[in-house]
């Protein structure tokens, strides 16, 4: 009930900034109010998003700090040049929404199951600007994704755990050059595996000879 309320409160919040933005252009642009509206959301964010856990409550208040972005750069910025309007955004969801993501996915996330991770990032892409969102990529997700492909080993067993169940959900989320930089480790342990097991074929094939005894004469 807390956490509603608390919503409830940021989400009238921003249509109180986004008014003011619209009713007075000029004074919002001349006093830096979209600086004023992020420094004061901040440390009501902190408290509202302090029990989230984004893998297992990945759209938490993103349709929220839709409302706030529409607030500080929605139908023009008032005045206020696109890029600090945006640049005020990005500074709110830096301060509030990646720490936690980040040590979601640091702490809690088992590389081995993809889909609670995308589906945390997927929320969060269309608000997240580029820059961000390939931070956490880069710092959260493609380590994890190399050290999994490190620790795999190609078997034919039935109980070997499918290396594409790891890597296939990240094709869509990760820019260019995508997995494409897993590819030589991944080939490279095929081939060491591809190389043991036609040597354990060939051990089979010739452990069973000598067993034919020729008719006497």
């Amino acid at each position: 009930a807390a956490s509603s309320a608390a919503e409830a409160s940021l989400a009238a919040w921003a249509e109180e900034w986004g008014k003011l933005r619209r009713a007075h252009p000029e004074e919002w642009s001349v006093h830096k109010l979209h600086e004023a509206a992020v420094a004061l959301a901040i440390p009501a964010f902190r408290r509202h998003l302090a029990g989230w856990r984004p893998l297992s409550e990945p759209e938490r208040s993103a349709p929220l700090l839709r409302r706030w972005e529409s607030a500080l750069c929605g139908g023009g910025a008032g005045g206020v040049a696109a890029g600090a309007a945006e640049q005020a955004f990005c500074a709110l969801l830096y301060a509030v929404v990646l720490p936690p993501v980040r040590s979601a996915l640091a702490n809690e996330w088992r590389a081995a199951d993809a889909t609670s991770a995308t589906a945390l990032l997927s929320a969060w892409r269309s608000l997240l600007p580029a820059a961000l969102f390939g931070e956490v990529l880069a710092g959260q997700v493609l380590p994890r994704l190399v050290g999994e492909v490190g620790a795999w080993s190609p078997s034919l067993g039935a109980d070997s755990a499918p290396l594409h169940a790891s890597l296939r959900p990240w094709e869509r989320l990760l820019p260019p050059p995508g997995l494409k930089p897993l590819f030589p480790a991944i080939r490279q342990k095929l081939l060491v595996a591809i190389g043991a097991w036609d040597a354990a074929d060939d051990g089979d094939d010739g452990g069973g000879g000598g067993g034919g005894g020729g008719d006497a004469a």
